[in-house]
């Protein structure tokens, strides 16, 4: 560990343990308009079961796959009373003082020592990995030398950023928040195929499953505002508008795409570079993965507008439209065999991002016949970029490069034949997105209810939902794979097929549960999660919660995912023990 990363966690430590002995938040003034508090957590996994699936590097059960160190102190401040003297004043300040008026700053940060101290293989992988990973907004830039190189160890072992920044005011009806801060308006119990409003980093694989949704969702520059159109109206009640924009020339944050073979949470694959029948074509050329990110500019904005109200007492029912980035980016060759910083030829394959506009309804409502709250929600993603091996990575068209032509069957001076050589064909140029249009929806059901027999003094809390996804594009002619993902057992193939890839279903159906309770007077709380697709994949989460105090809580987790390579399924050789230390200030 270098000394800065030493110097920053020790600061970070100082600040927040030495100040607070309780769970109560810090005020930093007489009036206690201004709080700090924090979270602040340690946590270690440890695999429960030896890799397969071809994953890279491989890790044997027992090792340590993760030492996350993690902090989010947040400062608030309520700025209303300082702004009091407003509503005595006459013209322009009296008629713009707000009602309410707050300010946020939130950090985000962790240090993972699993490069450092941790498990060896993964350290020694950084410097095996072959291909080279950068980050531009336009392909001429790599060739320029204008990207962004990324290092793999700022990705996955420390990262830090102002995770929230924004200002809110509030005057009568109207709400306006400006700055830093997550929209979530899709339905995300789990896996978040409906809440795409930020993106999320998928650095740890699946968020929902090894890491905490709201920690892995990236906040972005956003100016937001909602109106209250009336408290009631006919049938209806509590009506409002909501609407956000996150200009383009600003924020251009996309998902973090994961990098292969780089982590415990890597997507499985050997180093794609290693690939031996692309060895063949760039003839020990280097292999680049270009992160091709929205560029800044007003026409990569992306915006929402919603509208909400309760019908007939009873049914909450919202309606929106919005635009996002896709948080899976889909691969498309490039083959531009161009010199690298004077390195060998390359052989260029880039992530796409593009603006996908999606348009939703929910309702959720008491329902009494089964006692609990059920939640409907649909949305429609119009035109979203896709993966069909033969467009995105021409393998058709690279197999055909790879057998290349013979010559050479005939000696030049004695004209007789001899044995024949094979001299491969020019690599491909320019592979093409497909677009889909996509229907994703969710059932949900949640209930409250008491089982003695397991607990005589608290109830139970039951969340679970039906989620599915409709390729309203996916034909006979036409079929859809699972983002350049490859099949286990197909990465060493000298030629890949579209056969090779994962399919994706035209119909894709996953159920997610999750019931939790309390002991020893909220002290204990034990909860399971289960996800369940239709295809065989199962994800079981158990999670077993102690709360010494207020401020000290002690989480062990147990996660297990085996079934169909699909979706979760690509980590079902990733089953975890974790335990974590959680110091709060709340």
């Amino acid at each position: 560990m270098n000394v800065f990363r030493q110097t920053w966690w020790a600061l970070v430590a100082t600040v927040v343990f030495s100040i607070a002995k309780t769970a109560t938040a810090i005020y930093l003034d007489e009036g206690q308009t201004i709080s700090l508090r924090a979270r602040v957590y340690t946590q270690a996994a440890i695999r429960t079961e030896g890799s397969y699936d071809d994953s890279t590097p491989s890790v044997k059960a027992g090792q340590l796959v993760q030492h996350r160190n993690f902090f989010n102190p947040e400062l608030e401040a309520k700025l209303g009373p300082y702004t009091t003297w407003m509503r005595n004043q006459r013209g322009l300040l009296r008629v713009i003082a707000p009602d309410s008026l707050d300010f946020r700053l939130a950090a985000w940060g962790f240090y993972d020592g699993i490069y450092d101290y941790g498990t060896q293989q993964f350290d020694q992988q950084l410097h095996k990995t072959r291909a080279v990973f950068t980050q531009a907004t336009a392909l001429e830039d790599v060739l320029s030398g204008k990207d962004e190189r990324e290092n793999p160890r700022e990705i996955y072992g420390d990262q830090r950023r102002v995770n929230e920044l924004y200002l809110s005011y509030a005057k009568g009806p109207l709400f306006v928040r400006f700055g830093k801060q997550a929209i979530s308006w899709g339905e995300s119990d789990t896996i978040a195929i409906l809440d795409q409003n930020n993106p999320f980093d998928l650095t740890l694989g699946v968020p929902g499953v090894f890491e905490d949704l709201d920690e892995a969702r990236i906040p972005l520059w956003t100016v937001r505002t909602s109106y209250a159109l009336f408290d009631t109206l006919g049938p209806f009640s509590s009506g409002f508008v909501e609407a956000y924009w996150v200009p383009g020339d600003i924020d251009n944050t996309t998902a973090i795409v994961p990098l292969a073979t780089l982590s415990p949470y890597s997507p499985p694959g050997p180093d794609p570079a290693a690939n031996p029948g692309l060895q063949i074509l760039i003839r020990n050329g280097s292999f680049v993965l270009v992160d091709h990110v929205p560029s800044h500019s007003m026409g990569n904005s992306r915006w929402g507008v919603r509208t909400q109200a309760v019908v007939a007492r009873d049914y909450t029912v919202s309606a929106w439209i919005y635009t996002a980035f896709p948080n899976s980016p889909v691969p498309r060759i490039v083959g531009q065999a161009y010199a690298f910083r004077g390195a060998p030829p390359t052989f260029m394959v880039e992530t796409v991002h593009q603006l996908v506009p999606a348009m939703g309804l929910s309702n959720a409502f008491f329902f009494e016949p089964l006692n609990g709250i059920l939640r409907m929600e649909a949305e429609y993603f119009n035109r979203e970029p896709g993966f069909i091996p033969d467009d995105n990575l021409l393998v058709s068209e690279l197999a055909k490069a790879q057998l290349g032509k013979i010559t050479n069957c005939t000696d030049p001076q004695t004209g007789k034949l001899v044995a024949c050589s094979r001299v491969p064909g020019a690599l491909p140029q320019g592979g093409t997105v497909p677009h889909a249009d996509f229907l994703r929806w969710e059932l949900g059901y949640d209930r409250f209810f008491f089982f003695r027999p397991l607990n005589p003094t608290n109830s139970f809390t039951w969340v679970t939902a039906l989620v599915g996804s409709y390729n309203l594009d996916e034909t006979s002619n036409k079929d859809f794979r699972q983002a350049g993902q490859q099949k286990p057992g197909t990465f060493s193939n000298i030629q890949v097929t579209a056969d090779d890839f994962v399919e994706l279903p035209k119909v894709d159906m996953f159920v997610q549960s999750h019931i939790t309770t309390d002991y020893l007077h909220g002290r204990l709380t034990p909860g399971i999660t289960g996800i369940f697709n239709g295809l065989g994949t199962y994800v079981i989460a158990v999670q077993l919660t102690y709360r010494w105090s207020d401020s000290l809580i002690f989480d062990t987790y147990y996660t297990t995912i085996g079934g169909a390579f699909s979706g979760p399924g690509f980590f079902r050789d990733r089953d975890q023990v974790a335990f974590r230390a959680t110091y709060q200030l709340n």
